[in-house]
């Protein structure tokens, strides 16, 4: 298996112009947008690239903060909370991988870095949930497999306490 590091996008070492994935829109996103979304502090992005070409990108995710209407979430979740209308979380809002590198496990690694991120800087700003928008059925498959659940929005969630029992259960 090949070895590879996730760093965040740099615009002077990473060719995003080599980067396609199955979404033009995400091909799209990381090759003319990322970096200004990052400049404008408006989402982070993470890169995964090969520890052997270090420019070449297989894969990204961006993260940043949200937040989460209590009434959104399962009422057994939602009286666990706080009584506050609203609370903090994080997006995950784009997770794509290139083309060349498909049935590598990419995705996995991917989603996985992202909640050790979120949980991880989830105790130095708060956050109760990830949250994601998954484009279409295919994706959301992919999150259930993280236990993910869906809120009737088609948005999906899941609890920072869920994701602490994950990175117990999968090492990186």
């Amino acid at each position: 298996m090949s070895a590879f590091l996730i760093q965040p996008l740099d615009a002077t070492t990473h060719r995003r112009e080599d980067f396609r994935c199955e979404s033009a829109g995400l091909t799209a996103f990381l090759q003319t947008r990322a970096r200004k979304e990052m400049e404008a502090g408006v989402s982070a992005c993470f890169v995964l690239v090969p520890e052997s070409d270090r420019g070449r990108i297989a894969g990204f995710y961006t993260l940043s903060a949200a937040e989460i209407e209590v009434t959104a979430l399962p009422e057994n979740l939602a009286k666990k909370l706080p009584r506050y209308p609203a609370l903090p979380a994080t997006l995950l809002g784009r997770l794509a991988r290139d083309l060349e590198f498909r049935a590598q496990g990419i995705g996995d690694r991917l989603l996985f870095n992202a909640l050790v991120r979120a949980f991880s800087t989830s105790k130095e700003v708060g956050s109760v949930v990830v949250v994601t928008d998954p484009k279409d059925e295919k994706a959301a498959d992919f999150y259930r497999g993280f236990r993910f659940l869906p809120l009737k929005s088609g948005r999906m969630f899941l609890p920072m306490k869920e994701i602490a029992q994950l990175l117990k259960q999968r090492k990186p």
